[in-house]
């Protein structure tokens, strides 16, 4: 037993597996006991594939639900949920194609586009099909004003010309009375000069609308993506394009300000001409700059385009930079382990700007983000989408949805967003919806399982970034396999075969384990009110752990301490069963998180009677009402005391 936990304590510090005490990992083609139900994605029903519409993007999923709500043919139903799994299947192997192509069943669905799989083009496809949408919509709202104002201002100009004696000539009387042969078109034009004289504008001023005419008319900006192109896959032609750009820009700024007040009569030369003599990039309506979109992939960064991309996020301007990671678990260039510390810079540089709109995402979660995303695609500044893809290539079986769900999952590439427009409060700003949990360190699942005796076990296990490191081959080495006597810090796994490993990490993945904690401690602390912040556990130490005897699992769990009373009220999240009790008490009050379990928005959002009761509706009697806000709310005694047995 001693060289064993001996074996197993040098494996923990130094990475070395002992002959005969500790057996490797490398064949086992390893995945977290808790994906081992999803071994066929194509099997389930979930977000993916998704469809591009004109609309915006819809779930596959999504839509034939939509479509069977108005079928009860019970054959119809069958023939499409079958066509459906064919279909996932079909871009799961790599294949493309529209969704009128490929859906062959007599179930008219109510939209139609190109269809998108979770993979290594999924970042880049989602968020050039967002921005195409909404630069459509900036193209022809533009289009609109601009051709409004160069027609009210042609009117002005015609106006004027027909008031002059060219304009009421007989030969240009003659022309315009072409289908009359009966009007004597220089009697005519005598009469109309003796009835009104000449009135023409002043020369400056029908120079001045002439040119601005030309310039709203000739202008390339919202031509098309064949003739002025605005998507770039590096920062230094995205650059190069914006300084480029830059003066034809302000003219058309300048143009569209000075026809607006031409338009309604208010242009006074002695005031605004010295105005546009200084116009510039400050004044310019966001609405007339195309967003510009720059692709990125992280691993293409290198320092030339590092620079670059501090001052696209720097710039102010509306450019929308999408930086996609596929690998997050990449070693440092000095071969130290550094998880996820590209992907940290990146939006901690983005932060520290505080007007970069930014959302940070597995691509297994971009359509939950879709609003978000939109958002960001129209805000009026720079915005930043930090995407993982999931398509790692290391990882034996595991599809990169799963992948990138697992990073999520882990913690490992937390979701997050960021939004300038949201308010001064930097709790409405930052947000970490959609993330497992985000009150708890790790996301905890249950997990059943059969031993040797074929009797059905349960546990709890935390998904950890090295539950995430473990997937991946290229770090086998930093994993041995335990015996069921030894592994009592083992992390729960699955084999090829599906049959249930225990391993441990050595220090340097524990290491990075403690890490990534305190980074999500950061960003709870930025995003959620009433988290408690503590630092990062230093991995368990194994000196400790092998001078005293394992011991063997106890036969039942003990009863978790009762947690202190709280002038705070707060629901215990994680123990949360969706009995919706307190929903219908408040449903501002209470919300549900990404896992839909409750937590208390804002205590400010409703009464102390309101947490009271659903203390006492509650059906594991996890939300504890704390002491009341407001000292004047009507019958408080008696509220108090019955909120008592719940603090």
């Amino acid at each position: 037993m001693h060289s064993e936990l001996n074996a197993e304590l040098a494996f923990r510090l130094t990475g070395m597996r002992s002959a005969g005490e500790l057996e490797g990992v490398e064949e086992l083609s390893l995945r977290p006991a808790l994906l081992a139900g999803y071994r066929d994605l194509t099997s389930l029903r979930y977000d993916f594939p998704l469809v591009f519409t004109p609309e915006g993007t819809k779930s596959l999923s999504a839509l034939v639900d939509e479509a069977l709500a108005k079928s009860s043919d019970g054959e119809l139903r069958y023939k499409a949920l079958a066509r459906e799994r064919e279909i996932r299947k079909l871009l799961a192997g790599g294949g493309k194609g529209r969704l009128s192509e490929l859906w062959k069943v007599n179930l008219p669905l109510t939209v139609d586009g190109e269809l998108a799989d979770c993979d290594a083009s999924l970042p880049r496809r989602f968020i050039e099909h967002t921005w195409a949408g909404v630069q459509a919509k900036k193209a022809s709202r533009f289009r609109e004003r601009a051709d409004k104002l160069a027609l009210s201002l042609s009117g002005i100009l015609a106006a004027d010309y027909v008031y002059s004696d060219e304009g009421r000539s007989a030969e240009k009387l003659a022309s315009a009375l072409a289908a009359r042969d009966d009007i004597d078109t220089k009697a005519l034009s005598r009469l109309l000069s003796r009835a009104v004289p000449e009135r023409r504008l002043p020369e400056s001023r029908r120079r001045r609308i002439s040119a601005l005419v030309k310039t709203l008319r000739e202008q390339r900006f919202f031509a098309g993506a064949k003739s002025y192109p605005y998507i770039f896959a590096n920062c230094t032609d995205a650059l190069h394009a914006l300084n480029e750009r830059r003066p034809k820009l302000i003219e058309l700024g300048k143009a569209m300000a000075a026809a607006e007040l031409e338009a309604a009569g208010d242009y006074d030369e002695a005031r605004h001409d010295p105005l546009f003599e200084v116009f510039g990039e400050m004044t310019l309506d966001p609405e007339l700059c195309p967003d510009y979109l720059v692709c990125l992939n992280a691993a293409d960064l290198h320092a030339k385009e590092n620079a670059g991309l501090q001052l696209l996020l720097a710039s102010g301007m509306p450019v929308k930079v999408l930086v996609q990671h596929d690998d997050i678990l990449e070693r440092t260039p000095i071969q130290g382990l550094a998880f996820g510390t590209r992907a940290r810079l990146l939006t901690g540089m983005a932060l520290g700007l505080n007007n970069v709109y930014l959302v940070q995402s597995a691509a297994s979660n971009l359509y939950p983000l879709a609003e978000k995303v939109l958002k960001g695609i129209q805000y009026r500044g720079v915005a930043l989408f930090s995407i993982f893809s999931g398509a790692t290539g290391h990882t034996d079986g595991l599809p990169p949805y799963l992948v990138a769900a697992a990073a999520m999952e882990s913690r490992a590439f937390p979701a997050f967003s960021y939004d300038p427009s949201a308010g001064d409060d930097y709790a409405k700003r930052f947000s970490l919806d959609n993330n497992p949990q985000p009150e708890a360190d790790w996301a905890e699942h249950e997990f059943s399982y059969e031993d040797a005796e074929h009797q059905r076990l349960s546990d709890k296990l935390k998904f950890t970034l090295t539950d995430f490191a473990a997937c991946d081959r290229r770090y086998a080495s930093f994993f041995a396999r335990v015996s069921k006597t030894n592994g009592e810090q083992a992390l729960f796994m699955v084999d090829a075969k599906n049959q249930l490993q225990r391993i441990i990490a050595s220090d340097a993945v524990l290491r990075e384990e403690s890490r990534c904690l305190e980074n999500w401690h950061h960003l709870q602390s930025l995003g959620l009110r009433k988290v408690v912040v503590q630092a990062a556990p230093a991995p368990a130490a194994p000196v400790a752990e092998a001078a005293k005897p394992v011991a063997a699992a106890p036969a039942v769990a003990e009863e978790p301490k009762k947690a202190a009373a709280s002038d705070e009220p707060y629901i215990e999240t994680p123990r949360c069963t969706t009995c919706e009790e307190c929903m219908k008490i408040n449903n501002k009050l209470f919300l549900y998180d990404a896992n839909k379990q409750a937590y208390i928005a804002d205590p400010k959002l409703g009464s102390y009677k309101d947490l009271v009761e659903a203390a006492e509706s509650c059906q594991v009697s996890i939300i504890h009402p704390g002491k009341p806000l407001n000292p004047d709310e009507p019958g408080l005694a008696e509220l108090v005391q019955r909120a008592e047995p719940f603090l």
